[in-house]
């Protein structure tokens, strides 16, 4: 898989006695537990598999290069998405072009279009909305999870959410739909 040529090369490079303990390496522990699992998160941000890849690897390198600092106080899974947050706000704050995401040749047309128009009403949608929406149905993390990863109260993160579901219906009923009663 990428992520072990990853873990490895990037383990060669900052590999030193402070970050292994009983023969196995922590960071390695770590990008194998989390690496699949932050690859989606970049990768439904940005529908491109290879930019995908890059973010989730800078978020790796990004955590390995502060773990010294890193104070353990919190989930390490909730900080790795706080920094692929990061990650994928300034990839789009250099204006790079979007793609289509790749779909595998056995989806129905019907389906690959539903995939389609919901991701475009998922993206169309306030960022604050839509980082919520995305963390909760799409990478089915708990609201307190979201909450530290957002930064926000859990009231708020429960709030974000409900709204970016109603936007989303309104949007259905709107230009993507019909309004079902």
């Amino acid at each position: 898989m990428l992520y072990i040529r990853f873990c490895v090369t990037v383990l060669l490079r900052y590999k030193d006695g402070r970050l292994c303990e009983g023969g196995g390496s922590v960071l390695e522990k770590i990008i194998r537990k989390y690496y699949d699992e932050i690859f989606r998160y970049c990768y439904h941000h940005v529908d491109s598999r290879a930019a995908a890849e890059d973010l989730c690897q800078d978020t790796f390198v990004s955590f390995i290069e502060h773990y010294q600092e890193y104070r353990h106080m919190g989930k390490t899974r909730n900080y790795l998405y706080t920094i692929a947050g990061n990650k994928c706000r300034d990839y789009y704050r250099k204006k790079t072009p979007l793609f289509m995401a790749e779909v595998p040749e056995q989806e129905t047309e019907q389906h690959i279009e539903e995939a389609v128009i919901i991701k475009q009403m998922v993206k169309s949608l306030p960022e604050a909305f839509r980082e919520a929406v995305v963390l909760r149905y799409f990478q089915n993390m708990r609201y307190q999870d979201m909450a530290t990863v957002l930064g926000i109260s859990l009231s708020l993160t429960k709030y974000r959410v409900k709204k970016g579901l109603e936007l989303l219906a309104a949007m259905e009923g709107g230009a993507y739909g019909t309004k079902r009663d």
